[in-house]
């Protein structure tokens, strides 16, 4: 039997390519350490090394303990949807939405699958780069034809690069904060994004997995605070509480008429999330002292983290690098460091094998689509500082 026997959707993904630099690193790191006495240094993949804040673990511990192990709701339970609804409304500032607006799902990655799929075998687009997983499982997944839209070299927005693309698609996907560049879309590039989106009956997906980690004193503005009807905003628990293991997230819009088809879409595939962990993700929203103690504690980490891995790339000659003002990812261009005449793969991987042969693991920029070859991603979001300056110690000796 060959895959020819089996549908597009399932045999055309591809398993996430940072899954398998792990699996690389898992590999090399024994023969590494034994080598040269040290560990490797982890910018690959967007884990985080805090545990989840403990009174959301004590909560599901007590929900668990109060019997909260039956069928969940269909589409979510109602005091969960409300405490969904309230923080939207107070953080957000998205107003008007209520526990009919929102579907529960296993983390903002089933929202934002479920949204693509909504789609299936149309047009789409978004910014490039693009998160891989979107490129490598939303997109054959739903059989979507979608269109790389490249940011500026500074990941400024180029709308009239948009405007050209946004007349043929179905939807487009806007992730802010940013993976992998780590950029904040200013409000005002938000409501530029959405209004021309609007004027061409384009519905926007916003995925907003990095919403609460901002830096420098910057606020994140969500696409959903504006009254448009063709808005998908997708959420998840995993950043903001270092809950990504705990597969926690929702699916928010104004138009009832996508609430009704993604809760199927949701009921189809899971049946919905289990009851013990939305009691969980109520009591992390709803306890807003300890909520703000846990993500100021976890955003000063980052920030700290951000400027010594910043401050050290800029430092390098030839590396270009912006300054991310959200989510944990920098994202430099290495354009003058990679030999004249090397195209295709191997050019990609020229900086991404040197620094792996070295003991630093990162992601080159192929992964994020079909431009910004050239650059590689760098996660500082369980790299602590005294090993980002190693990691940099190794960089200077690769490049320099």
């Amino acid at each position: 039997m060959t895959d020819g026997s089996f549908s597009d959707s399932l045999t055309n993904i591809r398993m996430s390519p940072i899954v398998s630099i792990s699996e690389e690193v898992r590999k090399r790191s024994p023969q590494f350490a034994q080598s040269t006495g040290k560990k490797f240094v982890l910018f690959q993949r967007g884990e985080i090394d805090f545990p989840t804040p403990a009174y959301v673990v004590d909560a599901a511990k007590k929900a668990l303990d109060s019997g909260l192990t039956k069928y969940p709701k269909s589409g979510g339970e109602d005091g969960f949807k409300d405490a969904i609804a309230a923080k939207l409304r107070d953080f957000n500032r998205v107003e008007g939405l209520t526990r009919e607006n929102v579907v529960v799902t296993y983390g903002g990655q089933e929202a934002l699958e479920l949204s693509f799929k909504l789609f299936a075998g149309r047009k789409g687009a978004g910014f490039a780069p693009t998160w891989s997983c979107a490129l490598e499982n939303f997109v054959p997944f739903a059989g979507i034809d979608f269109i790389e839209v490249p940011l500026e070299h500074d990941f400024a927005v180029n709308l009239a690069a948009l405007e050209k693309v946004v007349r043929d698609i179905a939807f487009f996907y806007l992730n802010t904060p940013h993976n992998p560049t780590g950029k904040l879309f200013s409000e005002d590039e938000v409501r530029a994004i959405v209004e021309l989106c609007d004027r061409h009956g384009v519905f926007v997906i916003s995925d907003e997995a990095y919403e609460r980690i901002v830096y420098d004193g910057r606020r994140h503005f969500s696409p959903l605070a504006l009254p448009n009807e063709n808005i998908i905003g997708a959420y998840t628990f995993s950043k903001t509480y270092a809950m990504t293991g705990w597969r926690l997230g929702y699916l928010a819009t104004r138009n009832k008429r996508i609430i009704e088809l993604i809760r199927l879409g949701n009921y189809t595939q899971t049946a919905g999330v289990v009851t013990f962990l939305q009691q969980a993700g109520r009591v992390a929203l709803e306890n807003r002292a300890e909520d703000e103690k846990a993500v100021a504690a976890m955003v000063g980490e980052f920030q700290e983290r951000r400027d010594v891995l910043f401050g050290g790339l800029r430092s390098i000659k030839g590396v270009q690098v912006t300054k991310p003002h959200g989510a944990f990812y920098l994202f430099p261009n290495f354009s003058a460091l990679i030999p004249d005449g090397l195209q295709g793969r191997e050019r990609s991987m020229y900086v991404y094998d040197k620094l792996m042969d070295r003991g630093v693991a990162t992601v080159y920029g192929a992964c994020f689509g079909k431009h910004f070859g050239d650059n590689l991603r760098f996660s500082f979001s369980m790299t602590p500082p005294e090993e980002i300056r190693e990691g940099l110690r190794r960089i200077r000796e690769v490049l320099e």
